[in-house]
């Protein structure tokens, strides 16, 4: 069984660093292989078909919305899990898993449900009509993989907080090996078995439908490869219990705060639709290599999440952890603002070879060159928030920053002042400004006190029993 080795909460600075960088690096890794299924299928379906990469563009910022509020609330067993692993209590932090594990299968169909009911929205709002059917079919493919998506969150963050990092990186690998080969042969029939060199079979062609068919099973597969890893740590027998409702208690403001988030995005995606097919599908290829490198700020966000979590649960002081945790990640966003400010066009080639989408992809690249870090920076606040159980101020922030600034910045620049795609990112640009501005300095005043674990009369905490 593989386990980081995890400095004393008191370590000095460089101990520190270099826990959180072996910690977040296995994160960022198993966070990329995720991106990378996205990635893939972007690439197969971008040479298939335009048309369905812009179907499929704005089904998944729908997707990615829904799925975000249950997000939230498997991240609710990082303070959980972590604080209870820093106190010495793994049988609580097992039955925390047990709970939170119940609270994401309460959610899932509703959550399904509300997916396909947001499509009713896409034609009132300028969508092209040709795109709807093509957005419902992915999200049809999609849903089977809805609750072993969230299972595998969970599991996943049960073993960061042991420092047990392998298995999600293992089960990321699979998952894009069985994802590339379905999504490829669901996706494009015949037409793939020939590009193999291989016989035909009378393959049909199912376009977005093979697309989201091929990403549940990849989410079967990651669910299933973390579980097996998570269940060796059960305790014999488990006798600790954690209340599903203090779940909910954490869980729904880290939803709502990932909601109001990607609801500006996913809104944005489907604002977008009103701009033409290729606008869509070079915003859906600009999003996917912007959201590729935001995972290597995500793997930081975790890794601080977790040692902020184990310094509470020590009655230690948090602050080292997560001022290196911002630093780390700044750093390594800084690399991927870079890669898009030099070979953007390079980029967004890699995935059509379409002169028009093209064009668009480069100048929305030079826009989130500059927006990854301030993106980056936002993450790791909230991840450090979210390990000491602060989960309500990051929500309240999401709303002020992305919707009272945001979002009406992206409809003048976008729109009023005719500026398309590139002004709709420029407005989004500024709301992550603002709430990675709000965020540093909630907890620079946070980690400046005594931090209550949660569960033990904490302002925001949430009893676990």
């Amino acid at each position: 069984m593989s386990r980081t080795s995890l400095a004393p909460s008191g370590a000095d600075a460089g101990a520190e660093l270099r826990t959180l960088a072996r910690l977040a690096l296995p994160i960022t890794l198993a966070q990329l292989g995720l991106v990378s299924m996205s990635l893939v299928d972007t690439a197969i379906i971008g040479r298939a078909s335009v048309q369905d990469l812009a179907a499929i563009g704005i089904a998944r910022s729908i997707m990615f919305a829904v799925t975000s509020f249950g997000m939230g609330v498997a991240f609710a067993l990082e303070p959980l899990a972590s604080q209870a692993i820093g106190a010495g209590q793994p049988a609580q932090a097992w039955a925390a898993l047990r709970s939170t594990l119940r609270a994401c299968a309460l959610l899932s169909l509703p959550s399904v449900a509300l997916s396909f009911a947001a499509t009713l929205l896409l034609e009132p709002i300028g969508v092209e009509a040709a795109l709807i059917p093509g957005v419902r079919a992915y999200l049809l493919g999609h849903a089977p993989g809805f609750f072993p998506f969230l299972a595998h969150l969970a599991y996943r963050t049960f073993l960061q907080a042991h420092g047990e990092t392998r298995p999600a990186l293992v089960a990321s690998i699979a998952a894009n090996v069985v994802n590339a080969a379905l999504c490829g042969l669901l996706v494009r029939g015949d037409d793939m078995l020939a590009w193999l060199r291989l016989p035909p079979v009378g393959l049909p062609r199912l376009g977005a439908l093979g697309a989201g068919l091929a990403t549940s099973a990849g989410s079967l597969v990651l669910a299933a490869v973390v579980l097996r890893a998570a269940g060796r740590r059960r305790p014999a027998p488990p006798r600790e219990r954690v209340a599903t409702g203090a779940v909910f208690r954490l869980g729904v403001p880290i939803g709502l705060h990932l909601l109001v988030g990607s609801g500006a995005f996913a809104v944005l995606g489907m604002i977008v639709g009103r701009l033409g097919a290729a606008t869509v599908s070079a915003h859906q290829i600009a999003l996917g290599l912007a959201s590729f490198t935001f995972m290597g700020a995500l793997g930081v966000a975790g890794a601080t999440s977790v040692r902020v979590g184990h310094a509470i649960g020590a009655g230690a002081p948090p602050r080292r952890s997560a001022l290196l945790g911002l630093a780390l990640g700044t750093s390594v966003m800084t690399c991927g603002a870079l890669l898009f400010a030099l070979a953007p066009r390079r980029l967004v080639g890699l995935f059509t070879s379409d002169a028009e989408v093209v064009n668009i992809g480069v100048q929305l690249l030079y826009v989130a060159a500059l927006f990854q870090l301030f993106d980056g920076v936002q993450v790791v606040a909230a991840g450090a928030l979210r390990g000491a159980g602060d989960v309500r101020f990051p929500f309240l922030a999401n709303i002020a920053s992305h919707w009272l600034v945001g979002f009406p910045l992206t409809l003048l620049f976008g729109f009023a002042l005719s500026l398309g795609a590139q002004g709709l990112w420029w407005g989004l640009t500024t709301g992550l400004v603002t709430n990675s501005v709000l965020l540093v300095v909630r907890l620079l005043r946070l980690t400046g006190g005594k931090i209550v674990r949660v569960g033990v009369g904490a302002a925001g905490a949430a009893p676990l029993a």
